[in-house]
C-alpha cells in the first residue's frame, strides 16, 4: 500500500487542500487496516478460548503484516505533516483537517481504541493461561519427584512396572 505525500505547489506555497485530501486518504487506509486488525484480534480471542493453539501462528504472522502496514502509513502521515510545516500532534491534525476532515480522524481514533482494548483483553487472557499452565507444571513437577506408592510399613517403594536405574 503506497500513498504519495507530494503536494501541488501553487504560487510557491503548499496546497493545503491537496494535503488535507491526502491526509484523509491516509486516515481512511489506516482505519480500514485497523478494522482488519480488529477482526484478526477477534479470531485470536476465539482461538484462545479453545485448546488448539496452532492457528495462533498464522494469526500472529498476519498481525505482524498489518502492524508493518500501519507503521508505513503512520510514517507517510508524519511525512505529510512535515511537508505541511505542521507538528504531528492534535493541534496540527485539527489545523490540517479542519471541520471537513474531522470525521476521518474520529473514525480512525475509534478503531484504534477498539483495537487497543481487544488487544489488552487478549493479552490478559494469554497471561491468565500462562499463569494456569505454570501452576499446573509446578504441581506436576513437585509430584514427579515423589514416589507414587508406599509399602505397608510406610516406606516408599519403586512404582509398579518400573525399573531402578542400573538394574537388569
Amino acid at each position: 500500500m503506497s500513498i504519495s505525500v507530494h503536494s501541488n505547489v501553487q504560487g510557491g506555497g503548499i496546497d493545503q487542500a491537496a494535503l488535507r485530501q491526502r491526509l484523509i486518504s491516509l486516515l481512511g487506509a489506516e482505519r480500514d487496516l485497523m478494522r482488519d486488525f480488529i477482526a484478526l484480534l477477534g479470531q485470536e480471542r476465539e482461538t484462545l478460548s479453545r485448546t488448539d493453539m496452532e492457528p495462533l501462528f498464522a494469526l500472529s504472522e498476519r498481525k505482524g503484516q498489518i502492524v508493518r502496514q500501519l507503521d508505513q502509513l503512520s510514517t507517510a502521515r508524519t511525512a505529510l505533516f512535515a511537508q505541511a510545516g505542521l507538528q504531528h500532534n492534535r493541534e496540527g491534525i485539527q489545523k490540517l483537517l479542519g471541520d471537513s476532515g474531522a470525521p476521518a480522524w474520529g473514525e480512525y481514533l475509534a478503531a484504534a481504541e477498539q483495537a487497543r482494548n481487544i488487544n489488552l483483553e487478549n493479552g490478559r487472557i494469554i497471561t491468565e493461561r500462562l499463569k494456569n499452565n505454570h501452576q499446573a507444571l509446578s504441581v506436576l513437577m513437585a509430584h514427579a519427584d515423589q514416589p507414587a506408592t508406599y509399602g505397608p510399613d510406610g516406606v516408599s517403594r519403586a512404582r509398579p512396572n518400573s525399573r531402578m536405574l542400573g538394574s537388569g
